[in-house]
């Protein structure tokens, strides 16, 4: 007997470590190939038994619940479909299938996200809104383009949350081997400590060696909560408690920690919108006009925006703007 459950037990391993390949999906595309809905010039995905799950960069109308971060969106589907179920991404393997249009495919996970700085992505340019999963059939995610798919955490949320809001800390984290860098530092959040290249310990007392799980956790919090930080820099280690607040830029919207004092940019360098009685609405400017340089420093890209804000030291800081030939400065205090 022990010899039997022995054999079971090493031919159960055996087969676990033997690489999928392409038909071992075909189950997950008959079971899930009707799940699938043609929809506005591309595919749907069902989520329920009257409702589609659809991904899109242009603003969609009709929609029952929108994520303007990820472009996902919710609507009604009249006739009845049998839905997909998603399930907690920690449970997905670095083989996965991806099934839509009548087709299905293998391919490979390559890295996974941070945050809405980036998503997670396969080996292979896929067209949006197929449906990513493993040969467990279960549904991990949703396809969103070239070789970048939105992951099942961010979907499961989206389709269980009333409201669709994120929290920031106040920077961006990079992955450096096991360890967990901060990147960037918004300078229009008060009362952080951080530079560029601390290690991040610990956060409400768990480690992480994973930046994608770090930020959901920040993302997925609650705007307004505290969050204690163990974070060493060089040979010192230190604490901090940080106070998240609501998260205004990441994925499709243009990341720029001006909208931070209400200013919608282009990539232009112009002005698209101002946000009524927010700070940049109090100081006057309006609609069009273009940023020219940032205290000292001229800025020609809308990179240069970030990059030259996450450098800023001084309490102070200088915009200078012109708007029909005259240039002019705006200045306050961060």
């Amino acid at each position: 007997m022990k010899l039997l459950v022995g054999f079971i037990l090493f031919a159960i391993t055996l087969f676990a470590s033997i690489n999928p390949i392409k038909s071992d999906f075909k189950a997950c595309f008959n079971r899930y190939n009707l799940s699938l809905v043609k929809f506005r010039r591309s595919l749907a995905i069902a989520v329920g038994s009257h409702k589609l799950l659809f991904f899109s960069k242009k603003y969609q109308k009709g929609y029952i619940k929108r994520d303007p971060f990820l472009g996902l969106y919710l609507f009604r589907l009249k006739k009845r479909v049998n839905p997909v179920k998603f399930y907690p991404f920690v449970q997905a393997k670095n083989q996965i299938g991806i099934i839509g249009n009548n087709k299905f495919a293998k391919a490979k996970i390559i890295s996974l996200s941070n945050g809405l700085d980036s998503f997670a992505k396969m080996d292979k340019n896929i067209k949006p809104n197929r449906l990513i999963t493993c040969v467990c059939c279960r549904a991990f995610g949703l396809s969103i383009g070239g070789k970048s798919f939105i992951d099942s955490d961010f979907i499961l949320r989206f389709l269980n949350k009333k409201k669709v809001i994120y929290a920031d800390m106040g920077v961006k984290f990079i992955q450096k081997g096991s360890n967990i860098l901060i990147k960037e530092v918004n300078p229009f959040f008060k009362n952080i400590w951080f530079k560029k290249g601390d290690k991040i310990i610990s956060i409400d007392s768990k480690v992480y060696k994973n930046v994608s799980n770090l930020s959901k956790y920040i993302l997925f919090s609650k705007p307004g909560k505290i969050v204690k930080i163990v974070y060493k820099r060089g040979k010192h280690i230190y604490k901090q408690n940080v106070r998240l607040k609501r998260k205004l830029s990441g994925g499709l919207i243009r990341r720029t920690y001006l909208r931070y004092i209400g200013l919608v940019m282009g990539y232009d360098l112009k002005i698209q919108y101002v946000i009524k009685n927010s700070l940049a609405f109090r100081l006057g400017l309006k609609k069009g006009d273009k940023l020219l340089k940032i205290n000292d420093r001229f800025v020609y890209l809308y990179s240069d925006i970030q990059k030259v804000l996450s450098k800023i030291k001084k309490r102070e800081i200088y915009l200078l703007f012109s708007r029909d030939d005259f240039q002019f400065f705006v200045h306050f205090r961060r």
